[in-house]
Formats: structure tokens, sequence, C-alpha cells
């Protein structure tokens, strides 16, 4: 069974390092392509598929951003499942304030190199809070497309989906502070998880991914 993972904003495979799933599942990590400001999530989702080996069954799993992502491209993509980790799949799963900042376009405002720039508040915002996590996020921020981002960012509140793939998992930490647990996500829940728990509680998350993945239409 392919697995295909998708990475937050402007991270890599390295968030995903620490999960432990067994030979089974053949795990692909699917690279960001350069964007430019204007293309469109569909355009953008059309050209990360192409990564994707369709003659064979195959879940799409996506983290935060990548969440977002897996959603847009399981509209045209037959996926056996799709799963999100830390993401959301509605915009009414998300805290008012986010929606304010979509609907007033305030978002444009944002300043990508403050948001980009290691420190104290993005180590909590994200939960990193020991050594190992910090240098994670670090080497992500510093990674990080400048113009992807802003193009990501625009996605994030402008999107309108309606749509929810089926079979559907999500997966989300009670103490995310960038996208909050809510009990409207349907999602089972990691006991403290922060947005980073992919990484930071690996072995929780690659338990419950073990019991919930689909294995060849059946779980």
């Amino acid at each position: 069974m392919d697995l295909y993972f998708f990475s937050g904003l402007g991270a890599d495979k390295r968030v995903f390092q620490r999960l432990i799933l067994p030979e089974f599942f053949t795990i692909h990590h699917i690279e960001w392509s350069p964007v430019n400001i204007e293309d469109s999530m569909e355009d953008y989702c059309r050209q990360l598929a192409l990564q994707i080996d369709q003659s064979k069954p195959y879940i799409l799993v996506g983290l935060s951003f990548g969440g977002v992502i897996a959603i847009q491209m399981s509209k045209f993509l037959k996926p056996l499942q799709t799963v999100i980790i830390s993401s959301f799949c509605f915009k009414k799963e998300l805290p008012r304030f986010y929606i304010l900042l979509g609907k007033t376009k305030i978002y444009r405002l944002l300043p990508s190199r403050v948001l980009l720039k290691p420190s104290g508040f993005m180590f909590r915002l994200f939960g990193a809070n020991d050594s190992a996590k910090k240098k994670m996020l670090i080497s992500i921020l510093e990674d990080t497309d400048p113009v992807f981002f802003r193009w990501a960012v625009k996605q994030l509140f402008t999107l309108e989906n309606n749509f929810k793939p089926e079979p559907f998992l999500h997966i989300h930490g009670t103490a995310d502070k960038i996208i909050p647990f809510n009990l409207q996500m349907g999602a089972i829940p990691v006991e403290g998880g922060e947005h980073l728990m992919v990484y930071g509680k690996a072995e929780q998350v690659s338990e419950i991914l073990l019991q919930n993945l689909k294995r060849g239409g059946q779980r």
C-alpha cells in the first residue's frame, strides 16, 4: 500500500521521520513544487498530483496545510483514504478570528519576515518545547520559500470548501495552538498534542494511523 505524505506549510519530510509504520506501507513524500502567486489551488494540486502513481491503491496523508492540499486533491483523485493531521476540513472548524482575517483580507498584512523568523513566540505557537523540536522548527522556517508562504496563506484564508472525502480520517492534538481542537472536527484526539505532534508525539500518532489506515479496502 502506497502512502503519500504532504508536509505542512514550507516543511518537508523531516517532520515525519519519527513515525513508525510497518513495511506493508510504502512511504512517498510529496515535494512542494515552485508556485506562482496567481496559481489557483486546483492548478497547483494537479501539478503535485503528477508525483502520484495512480495505477496502484494509495492513501493521501496531509499535515497542516498539507491536509488542506490532500482534501482538495481528493476531489479529482481516487485515494483509498484521505488522512489529515493537525489540519482542518471546513472553515467552521477554525477560530472566528481566522474567518475574520479572510473576510477582511487583513491576512495580506501578515509580515512574512516575522512569521518565518524563529522566536520564542513561534516556538510556543508550534509547541516546540524542547531542543529537538526547536531545531526542527528553525530548519523548517529557514527553508520556507517566502513566495510559497504568501501564496499558501492566501489560499488558507480565501478557500471555500464544502467537500469531505470518504473514507476520511482526522487526527488532531488537544493542545494545538495554531488550529485549536474542537469537537466539530470529528477528529481522533491526541491528548496534549500540539501542532508538531507528528514529530513530538510520533508514537501515539503512529499507533492511530496503524489502527485506522485502510489496507487494500480493509481496516
